[in-house]
């Protein structure tokens, strides 16, 4: 059996006229590691996992606190379209971001009247291929990303055919002799 692991995002208002007042509580987000990331056969060191959301609309993410099993935060977010939210599990290796899971959801925030959504990864949720540069454009974001000036796949940054969380599993550096 699959474990949920569920967040809680505040959804700010958004006003035209007048003031509207801030969320009077920051709820959090706690969601569980990948199970690639589990069952490394060489873990990744307690304190180099780093983990952020991405939420559409925003040119920045929220940082998660990684301890153990999970990654918590909160994240303010504007109601009223689509979101998509997007979760990296990364290393920085050498100053470079090395994504090793993403996972993806969009919620329809159109009518959110709530002041809180709940929003549910599995493990199922979780890609280590075919992960997105959601730095460039925080809703669909890029299959791509510079590496020296050469378009890598995001989560094969040596563009080898083995995952970067494969590579970083088995002890081996996921940017190969760039």
């Amino acid at each position: 059996m699959k474990a949920r692991a569920m967040a809680s995002l505040s959804v700010l208002v958004t006003c035209l006229v007048g003031a509207c007042a801030a969320p009077t509580s920051s709820p959090r987000l706690v969601v569980a590691r990948p199970q690639a990331l589990v069952s490394c056969a060489q873990p990744v060191p307690e304190g180099s996992l780093l983990a952020r959301l991405w939420v559409s609309g925003s040119d920045e993410p929220c940082f998660l606190d990684v301890v153990g099993a999970s990654g918590s935060g909160a994240c303010d977010v504007v109601p009223g379209v689509v979101r998509a939210f997007t979760i990296d599990w990364f290393i920085d290796q050498g100053g470079r971001e090395i994504v090793l899971a993403q996972g993806r959801r969009e919620v329809d925030l159109t009518g959110a009247t709530e002041a809180e959504i709940d929003l549910a990864f599995t493990d199922d949720d979780y890609l280590t291929v075919d992960c997105l540069d959601m730095s460039v454009d925080s809703f669909s974001g890029s299959p791509t990303v510079d590496v020296d000036g050469v378009a890598r796949p995001v989560c094969d940054l040596d563009g080898d055919g083995d995952s970067n969380v494969v590579e970083v599993c088995r002890g081996d550096s996921p940017v190969g002799a760039l």
